[in-house]
């Protein structure tokens, strides 16, 4: 059967799938005999597959996820670090069928899961406005909408500020070269999929700000200039003298 299994999977059946890594394939077999039910081909040298729930003590689904370790000749060549290349497989009639091919632009994940659909009960917003999304908890320095403001403290200087419909508020920070800033934001946006990015690409300074979602930023403004704050489809100004 190759070098392997490298990883298994069980599937709804009874039967297990396993990534062959030097013979680049996937293998189905019987549990209860131990005897190969088939092969199917995937591209080079995989590694780790996943099954519908196939960890689980019930499986689900009739859906294989090859996910091989080299995409070399299989899409554009982009540079030394190529995508990953997963294979679609469905497992739901007599023979096993490869369904799709698809580039996955970061490294190869371990021990990926797959459930289906209806099994998850996602929020569309963090409620109220102003939620930690590590605590899921309202952020101690939470901003309500109208409450915008600056203000200098002992530890210095400290921003509360709002962003909606690719607005920040207050959209002018002034601080003195050298000292410390502490960003407070809040995106008080209730709709889905409203998200909203902060970024200071000088200070790499990248946050992604989901409905509701409150994130506090601290950096030290120690190279004068005046410095675009961006968000998607929008730009502020962040000036330290």
């Amino acid at each position: 059967m190759g070098l392997g299994p490298l990883h298994s999977q069980f599937g709804a059946n009874g039967e297990v799938y396993s990534s062959l890594f030097i013979e680049s394939a996937v293998v189905k077999w019987s549990l209860a005999d131990l005897a190969v039910i088939e092969k199917i081909p995937v591209h080079y040298n995989i590694g780790h597959l996943l099954a519908a729930e196939g960890d689980t003590v019930q499986p689900d689904g009739n859906y294989v996820v090859a996910m091989n370790k080299w995409a070399l000749d299989r899409f554009a060549d982009v540079g030394p670090l190529l995508p990953q290349n997963f294979q679609l497989i469905d497992t739901s009639g007599a023979k096993m069928q490869l369904l799709y091919d698809m580039p996955i632009p970061l490294g190869e994940p371990h021990y990926a899961q797959m459930i289906k659909a209806d099994k998850l009960h996602p929020i569309i917003a963090y409620q109220p406005a102003g939620v930690n999304p590590l605590t899921h908890e309202e952020d101690p320095f939470r901003v309500e909408g109208g409450k915008e403001r600056i203000e200098r403290k002992p530890d210095r200087v400290h921003v509360y500020m709002t962003a909606i419909r690719s607005h920040f508020k207050p959209d002018i920070i002034r601080v003195k070269e050298g000292e410390r800033v502490h960003l407070h934001i809040t995106n008080i946006e209730q709709a889905h999929d409203a998200t909203h990015g902060f970024s200071v690409g000088s200070y790499n300074i990248n946050v992604s700000l989901e409905p509701g979602e409150h994130a506090n930023i601290s950096f030290v403004a120690d190279r004068a200039g005046v410095y675009r704050c961006t968000a998607p489809s929008s730009a502020r100004r962040c000036i330290w003298r």
